[in-house]
């Protein structure tokens, strides 16, 4: 893994809007020493993607046909709010991970510095150490400016309106497959009592197959949770390999065993999940 000095400038806020007081923190990372990067900061080569597939030309020209239809959202979105009202929210996860390549590609094309729009991370205790390397990773690579915060998404918006002011409008990686975001729009306003913004959800027609194809399509750099079984990661505590991945002649009990550590022959990649009805299967129910 390459190593980059950061300057970091961190801000403890104190939230007094719950009764539980949690302290949250943000954040912000300069970006003012950073490695030297390729000229083309998307094609950065890290760990996370040593693995590739071949793509069909019916499969490249849907994914062309997603990516053209993201790109008309992103010009859309730039006529109704300025660069500086934006955010995208990242999470580390394939779906985000989509989302950030594509906005970055996009704001390349239409000579934007990538740092123009923050990455918000909201960082957990119970986080994969996988997940927080790779954000580091991405942040560094395609020069963006972090901001993070601790706590739920609503308490994160909370704290970054009022930290924030300017941002009017959230890019979210949400696809209408899953959990709540069957009935949302491309761009959806907050509920009543969250903060005023708008979500923006370039993505919500994609497939689980689809996200798949545009990363091996165009060798997007993912977390490597993915080569080892996970399909859909949240927590440790609430994450394990998809069973419907995990090879017949493995004699590991990974199934029942949050975090699992074992080696990639024990499970096969998330992209080999034949059925996305099963993407969640990793995920443990709450307690």
């Amino acid at each position: 893994m390459n190593q980059c000095r950061q300057t970091t400038k961190t801000t403890t806020i104190v939230s007094t809007a719950t009764e539980t007081k949690k302290h949250l923190f943000l954040q912000k990372r300069s970006m003012s020493e950073r490695p030297e990067d390729p000229q083309d900061p998307v094609s950065f080569q890290t760990q996370d993607s040593p693995v590739s597939r071949e793509i069909s030309q019916e499969e490249r020209l849907a994914i062309e046909e997603r990516q053209r239809k993201a790109f008309a959202f992103f010009t859309e979105t730039l006529q109704i709010y300025g660069v500086e009202e934006l955010i995208f929210c990242f999470n580390g996860g394939k779906d985000c991970t989509v989302l950030l390549d594509l906005l970055m590609r996009y704001l390349r094309q239409e000579n934007i510095s990538s740092g123009d729009i923050p990455m918000l991370y909201i960082k957990s205790g119970d986080s994969f150490t996988e997940i927080d390397d790779f954000v580091e990773r991405c942040v560094r690579n395609y020069r963006v400016e972090l901001v993070e915060y601790e706590g739920s998404l609503k308490e994160a918006l909370t704290h970054m309106a009022a930290d924030m002011p300017r941002i009017k409008a959230v890019f979210v990686g949400s696809r209408n497959t899953d959990p709540y975001c069957q009935h949302l729009a491309p761009m959806q306003p907050t509920d009543n009592d969250w903060p005023p913004m708008m979500r923006l959800n370039p993505l919500l027609e994609w497939s689980y197959h689809d996200v798949w194809h545009y990363i091996h399509m165009n060798s997007v750099p993912y977390c490597s949770l993915y080569d080892r079984g996970y399909t859909s990661v949240g927590n440790r505590s609430n994450t394990i390999p998809n069973p419907h991945l995990r090879n017949p002649d493995s004699q590991c009990d990974c199934d029942s065993v949050p975090a699992c550590s074992c080696g990639p022959s024990r499970y096969r990649p998330a992209w080999e999940l034949e059925d996305p009805a099963l993407e969640r299967a990793g995920r443990l129910p709450r307690k």
